[in-house]
């Protein structure tokens, strides 16, 4: 679904995003969630237990910034979340 961005954006305009590029926004997103996904799962198998799944703690160094670049690629506006949170943590 286009947005009024691009119904508004002559074919030459800067702005205007590919669906090429926003193929792309999707890939880099779903691959980073693969990818923190992975980094949460503890996947074994053996012969007597069969599959086994244990799900672990994802850093918070890794965690954060994961997800500004996914909404980042995505093009959602991380700036109302941010205050919203600001606003809770500083609640007196």
């Amino acid at each position: 679904m286009n947005s009024n961005k691009d119904l508004h954006c002559p074919v030459d305009c800067p702005n205007r995003m590919s669906r090429l590029g926003k193929g792309y926004s999707f890939l880099f997103s779903i691959a980073l969630t693969v990818l923190l996904v992975w980094q949460s799962c503890d996947v074994k198998y053996s012969d007597q237990t069969g599959l086994e799944i244990k799900t672990r703690d994802v850093p918070l160094a890794i965690l954060v910034p994961s997800f500004l670049l996914i909404a980042g690629a995505l093009g959602i506006n991380t700036d109302p979340i941010a205050q919203k949170l600001g606003n809770i943590l500083t609640k007196d």
